[in-house]
């Protein structure tokens, strides 16, 4: 199968929430506000409970309690809500891949990780408040969970080969499959109207220097990738890296050596395990 006929066969087997959607029409309307987004949320109980919490936890520590979605979309802004909508909603959309396939936990743990690195990486060049690339590194890999849905067994394969060979994931997709998990994911968050400034960086979250318009970010999410690592490798038969042992990462300009690397990693993982019993509070257990 070609990616595009990959995912094109998810849209019966992976479904948004309706206020996922619904909100995610409006974020992107001309005509949304925090009145009428807050209440679609609204209509999604569970969901709304999930972004209270994240509000109201120390990930943001508001001086008082926020009490209602449209008080906090007014205090933390649309762009910051479309990833707490996306963290709060991601891991109902693959709720129901067998644990044979991969341990759904450590998955999450290691893309909210992701996504923290890189919103902290953005957040060094003060260019912004990282919301984006927060949200790219958690969706980064969603493209490993429609392969496990829609081609099993070749993924068993790929797996089985790149533990035996040493190699990363991606480079024995292409070798097998002809295209990667990269190329599978990006294309789904574009097939879910999601912006290109998301996922252009997933596509090339490998090679960021093949980007077009978002080389910056998709080089970030590289870094971000790289940092994810020494935590959490994406092979369980991988040895974690040391940050110590990373060589200076060349960023915009700046170079970050590995004690601010150091630094930023202890800080992404402190609030990782927040967010995590927030959104996927059985992935917090195994730590």
């Amino acid at each position: 199968m070609t990616p595009e006929q990959i995912v094109d066969g998810l849209d019966d087997l992976v479904s948004l929430p309706d206020a996922v959607i619904r909100a995610n029409e409006l974020l992107d309307s001309p005509h949304g506000n925090a009145e009428n987004i807050g209440e679609v949320i609204s209509h999604d109980p569970a969901l709304s409970a999930k972004l209270l919490k994240l509000v109201n936890s120390a990930f943001y520590s508001f001086p008082a309690q926020i009490d209602t979605v449209s008080r906090a979309i007014t205090l933390i802004g649309t762009n910051e809500l479309r990833s707490l909508i996306w963290a709060s909603s991601a891991t109902q959309v693959f709720n129901d891949i067998t644990p044979d396939l991969i341990d759904m936990n450590l998955f999450w743990h290691r893309s909210v990780y992701c996504g923290l690195v890189a919103k902290k990486l953005a957040g060094l060049k003060s260019r912004n408040k990282g919301e984006a690339q927060f949200l790219t590194g958690l969706l980064h890999d969603v493209g490993h969970l429609s392969l496990f849905i829609r081609l099993p067994e070749d993924m068993q394969s790929v797996l089985q080969e790149a533990q035996a060979s040493r190699r990363h994931i991606h480079e024995v997709e292409q070798e097998q499959l002809g295209f990667t998990s990269a190329d599978i994911g990006s294309l789904l968050l574009e097939s879910w109207q999601l912006p290109k400034s998301l996922w252009e960086p997933v596509r090339y979250q490998h090679n960021p220097q093949l980007a077009d318009e978002f080389s910056a970010e998709a080089k970030m999410l590289n870094i971000a990738l790289i940092i994810a690592d020494c935590l959490e490798p994406e092979l369980k038969s991988s040895e974690s890296l040391e940050i110590e042992s990373l060589p200076e990462v060349e960023f915009e300009g700046e170079t970050l050596g590995s004690e601010e690397l150091g630094m930023l990693a202890m800080d992404a993982n402190l609030e990782s395990f927040e967010v995590l019993n927030i959104i996927n509070p059985l992935a917090t257990t195994v730590y």
